[in-house]
């Protein structure tokens, strides 16, 4: 039986494959209980490290976004990327771990869910920020992924199923072999081999589900946000439950049970303390996903024209009706819905890149850029709107002024694919191969996907290079071989 079993190497090489496998996202899992308040954090075992170096985890972490920027479709709107990433920034920065190591994501799936992954990587689907009604709603299933990575969940269970893999595996095997000669015999042996190791990994999940709550409801409040977030999350998606055929997906895999409900809401009412910040942000980034989400522009007119009923005055709803009407090519139209949003509100970036977006839409290009240049007088750093003159400029074939906005993207901010992708568009304008390329290679190499960097990298073979060029490739194609070789 050993033979057939593998040797320790195989064995802890085989173990960790299935807990990729199976612990590929530590969701926002609804499905723990516990007795009391305490807000210190548990002793589950000996340090992950023993079992999963941080380098490792890294490693596993890459593959897994490799995969998943494969085959999932992502959001691809500045504004919205940009505003996941400020958000998680937020509440990472009172992580115990540098903000900087985080990378957020956002899925285009209207299902409700989100995911951490080994090496700080966290997902989010576009329905779930949709779903959430305030920023600390949405800020609390960010901090319960965030604390999924800070407790290194991953390599915690990891270590659980190397304690007991062998033993419930060999279990397994002997139910397989006994059950040539004993069917019934061999097939309770087998079954009792799996029960062993579910339940304990069924254990330490609940257990994990109830670290990430408390850590993520305190990083909430230290965040500035309203610690009753993820409780008020919790209510809303059991209450929606309770009306739906099928209950959203993450409820129908992890049920949310009335204690852990209640331990989140007690430990929100035990940390509230000043006055909460949410940024009028969240509105509108909801608005911005409704309206690209609608199968029709109808469809989303509709929803917002039955918002502004209930509610006339709801900025979101009123957002999300001029971006409707400029989906139903509409323009002045949802200009003067914008203007009159202003009026009302105050100025806000997305606003000038509303106006901005019905400019465009209506083939006004100068227009455009004039609402974008009067924006960024008032929010220069605003990434969406300097992403969107980018795209006019490079629509009005000046690839050269896009070229200084583009530039300038990427240096703030090496870690977003979509920004590297308008630079490779932008440098392949402007007649320039080898920066473009060096840009594709950088879009490919920010989604862990080393082997795609690696072969932009030489399509540069044979072309005219400047020193600085050169230098940077030669940089980038050592440290990604290096990631390569340590994946193996």
């Amino acid at each position: 039986m050993t033979a057939a079993l593998g040797g320790p190497r195989q064995w802890r090489s085989t173990l960790r494959r299935a807990a990729v496998a199976g612990l590929a996202g530590l969701s926002l899992g609804l499905s723990a209980s516990a007795t009391d308040l305490d807000l210190s954090l548990p002793d589950l075992g000996r340090p992950a490290s023993d079992t999963l170096s941080l380098g490792e985890e890294a490693r596993m972490g890459q593959e897994m976004m490799r995969e998943i920027r494969r085959r999932i479709t992502l959001v691809e709107d500045p504004a919205v990327n940009a505003y996941i990433r400020d958000l998680g920034g937020r509440i990472a920065s009172v992580s115990d771990r540098p903000a900087g190591f985080y990378r957020f994501f956002v899925i285009d799936d209207d299902r409700i869910n989100a995911f951490a992954l080994p090496g700080g990587y966290i997902g989010l689907n576009s329905g779930l920020i949709v779903q959430g009604r305030t920023e600390s709603e949405l800020g609390g299933v960010i901090a319960h992924e965030v604390a999924h990575i800070t407790q290194r969940h991953i390599a915690r269970r990891m270590e659980v199923a190397e304690r007991t893999g062998i033993r419930t595996a060999a279990l397994v095997l002997a139910g397989l072999l006994i059950g040539t000669q004993d069917p019934q015999a061999g097939m309770a042996t087998a079954t009792t081999g799996m029960a062993a190791g579910v339940d304990t990994q069924l254990r330490y999940s609940r257990e994990h589900e109830l670290e990430a709550d408390r850590v993520g409801i305190r990083m909430l409040a230290d965040a500035d946000l309203n610690p009753d977030g993820m409780a008020d999350f919790f209510k809303l998606l059991d209450d929606e439950s309770r009306y739906r055929s099928a209950a959203p997906s993450f409820l129908s895999t992890h049920p949310l049970t009335e204690m852990r409900l209640a331990e989140a809401r007690e430990r929100g009412e035990a940390l509230r303390g000043g006055t909460p910040f949410e940024s009028p942000d969240h509105a509108y980034i909801r608005a911005r996903l409704q309206v690209q989400a609608a199968d029709q522009a109808e469809d989303a007119l509709a929803r917002f024209n039955d918002a502004l009923e209930d509610d006339p005055d709801h900025p979101g709803a009123r957002y999300g009706l001029a971006l409707a009407l400029i989906r139903d090519n509409r323009p002045d139209e949802a200009i003067e819905q914008l203007q009159s949003l202003r009026d009302a509100v105050g100025d806000h970036a997305l606003h000038y890149l509303g106006l901005a977006e019905a400019e465009k839409a209506a083939r006004r290009d100068e227009a455009a850029v004039a609402w974008i240049e009067e924006g960024l007088s008032l929010f220069p750093g605003d990434e969406a709107l300097r992403y969107t003159l980018a795209e006019i400029r490079l629509l009005a074939d000046e690839p050269s002024r896009a070229r200084r906005v583009s530039s300038e993207l990427v240096s703030e901010r090496d870690d977003a694919p979509e920004l590297w992708a308008l630079h490779a568009r932008v440098t392949r304008e402007a007649g320039d191969e080898a920066a473009s390329i060096l840009a594709t290679a950088r879009f490919y190499a920010v989604q862990a996907d080393f082997e795609a960097a690696l072969s932009q990298l030489n399509r540069l073979d044979g072309l005219p290079l400047t020193s600085r060029q050169r230098a940077r490739a030669d940089d980038l194609r050592e440290r990604w071989r290096d990631r390569l070789s340590r994946q193996e």
